[in-house]
């Protein structure tokens, strides 16, 4: 069976003998913290809360790793490509062509060899590779050349001031053709704006690429987890005026640029299947620390939602609220709103020192 997109057809069976579907459910699904009887998962589905860990995986007759959750509908099941088309929310054409370039096949070239599978338990964490921070820093430094000018002027677009961008490390990746990058980091299908996730204290510790044309394939691309392990967290540094005493939570880097170019403390929940218990407590420890109330601004629409209630409950446990906002138009996220209401922030009543009040529609306060 062959899978094509933009003329590349690729033999599923090659993409599937190059993935380790352990290794993609460590990124893209929350690893239970203890294991009985083999390696669990928290169900990768966004409108699933899964709090028992179902997810499972075995090995079929044919020698296909398939993964399954036995707590949600019977839908919640299949291989590799099953789990991308689940979580990336593309069609599974585009689905074999991301799991082919996150295995390093490239068109007109010879195939990277089958990898074995590691025997054991596999850790649940991985420190970060140093040629990742490498190549934050050389993509920092390419968008303020001449080679970066369709990525500042990008960035502008969406609301972006040099000021802030600057003060996150953002980056530009010229593409692959451009810019040579060993096996493993943001393959460089094309130029793409370079999102570092920084730390409490700047330090970069992963990062995404977005391409600006993504064309039919994924627009997100991370570095593989043998270079690092996704934190599922990260931090914006604000810039300007200091804003009330609120932490605003956002899905995605970009959002949370958003709120820190209007002088909000934010952070970015690296993917709505991201929110976990260490999410949760490093949220809330932060907060506690700084005296900071939880907003959390979700995209409108039903994974924004979902992982919105799931942080909620999560932070439930740590006896810290959270108040939970959908922008006011469906389908958007809080850096399409920002673009069209520079006012948002007002509306939310943000200007003042009661961030759980709503000073006026149009915006949704969701009860979560």
């Amino acid at each position: 069976m062959t899978a094509a997109r933009s003329g590349v057809r690729w033999q599923i069976a090659d993409v599937l003998d190059r993935t380790d579907l352990a290794r993609l459910l460590d990124e893209l699904a929350e690893p239970a913290t203890h294991n009985v009887r083999g390696r669990r998962w928290h169900c990768p589905l966004p409108d699933h809360e899964d709090h028992h860990a179902s997810v499972t995986m075995h090995t079929d007759y044919r020698g296909h790793e398939r993964w399954r959750c036995w707590s949600g509908d019977d839908t919640h099941r299949g291989d590799a490509i099953d789990l991308i088309v689940a979580t990336q929310r593309i069609s599974r054409g585009e689905a074999v062509d991301w799991l082919a370039q996150r295995a390093g096949m490239t068109p007109d070239q010879p195939l990277p060899a089958v990898p074995r599978r590691a025997r054991g338990p596999r850790p649940t964490h991985v420190p970060l590779d140093p040629s990742v921070v490498q190549y934050a820093v050389a993509c920092e430094r390419i968008l303020w050349g001449p080679t970066g000018r369709p990525v500042r002027e990008w960035l502008h677009g969406r609301g972006f001031t040099d000021e802030l961008i600057a003060a996150n490390r953002v980056g530009a990746d010229p593409g692959r053709r451009m810019m040579p990058r060993r096996r493993g980091l943001p393959y460089g299908n094309s130029i793409a704006a370079v999102f570092p996730a920084l730390d409490p204290d700047g330090h970069v510790q992963y990062l995404q690429a977005r391409y600006l044309e993504p064309g039919a394939g994924p627009k997100y691309d991370n570095p593989s987890a043998a270079l690092g392990s996704n934190p599922r967290l990260a931090w914006a540094r604000s810039v300007g005026r200091s804003s009330p005493d609120v932490l605003i939570v956002c899905e995605g880097i970009p959002d949370a640029l958003t709120a820190a170019g209007h002088g909000f403390r934010s952070s970015a929940v690296l993917g709505s299947q991201a929110p976990d218990h260490s999410v949760a407590n490093r949220l809330g420890s932060f907060a506690e620390r700084h005296g900071l109330a939880l907003v959390a601004v979700v995209d409108n629409d039903e994974a924004g939602h979902a992982w919105g209630v799931r942080l909620s409950h999560l932070l439930d446990d740590t006896g810290r609220d959270l108040v939970m906002v959908e922008p006011p138009v469906p389908a958007m996220d809080l850096n399409n709103w920002a673009t069209h209401d520079p006012g948002w922030a007002r509306s939310l009543g943000l200007d003042s020192s009661r961030p759980d009040r709503v000073c006026g529609a149009p915006v949704s306060i969701v009860d979560p």
